[in-house]
């Protein structure tokens, strides 16, 4: 078989993949997303948590799909640490076009990266249910939800998830988070890196 002749083979085979009838141009889930959020060690409500919601685009290709931003909300955990992202729907004329999200981020000044604690004991779960509930997409839409933040008391540790944080949430404009960029910026000077403003 020529070179070309292969080409077309594996172009025909490809084909079906890219235009799965299963593969809809949308988000993931079309929510709302909602959850409490409480400290991981007393299991009070945490008032005042940054909660950053993104979604990205993607168009499907031969080299692997693109990414790119396509939409935000940032709220904060009211007194009784709930919070709710409104509900979005996407779509595109484009079949290559899909949609992933919402990813999630949570900031609050001496507290880690959030954990559901529901997830212990998962292994003996179905694994579409595990791998389902992995996501925010798909968590953040079930009632009674519960998230905890864990304590971050060294500055070690804090330097640790700010540093984490700050590359989860390259995706989203600096413009597009002007909650979680000022809680950050809080953070840093009181760790002593000054005033400084990060990409």
């Amino acid at each position: 078989m020529t070179t070309r002749a292969a080409a077309l083979a594996g172009l025909v085979l490809l084909i079906p993949l890219v235009f799965q009838p299963g593969v809809l141009p949308s988000a993931e889930a079309a929510g709302p997303w909602q959850a409490q959020v409480v400290d991981g060690g007393t299991k009070q409500p945490l008032e005042g948590v940054v909660v950053l919601a993104w979604w990205t685009r993607h168009v499907r290709s031969f080299g692997g799909p693109s990414e790119e931003y396509r939409d935000s909300q940032e709220v904060l955990t009211d007194t009784d640490g709930r919070f709710t992202i409104e509900s979005r729907r996407f779509f595109s004329l484009n079949p290559l076009v899909f949609f992933r999200g919402p990813f999630v981020a949570m900031f609050k000044s001496g507290y880690g990266d959030y954990e559901w604690p529901g997830y212990s004991g998962s292994q003996t779960w179905p694994k579409e249910k595990r791998e389902a509930l992995r996501t925010e997409a798909q968590l953040l839409q079930l009632d009674g939800i519960v998230l905890e933040l864990p304590r971050r008391l060294t500055a070690d540790q804090r330097k640790e998830y700010l540093k984490h944080l700050e590359v989860h949430v390259l995706t989203v404009p600096l413009e597009r988070r002007p909650l979680l960029q000022k809680a950050i910026g809080e953070e840093r000077r009181a760790l002593g890196y000054g005033s400084r403003r990060q990409p």
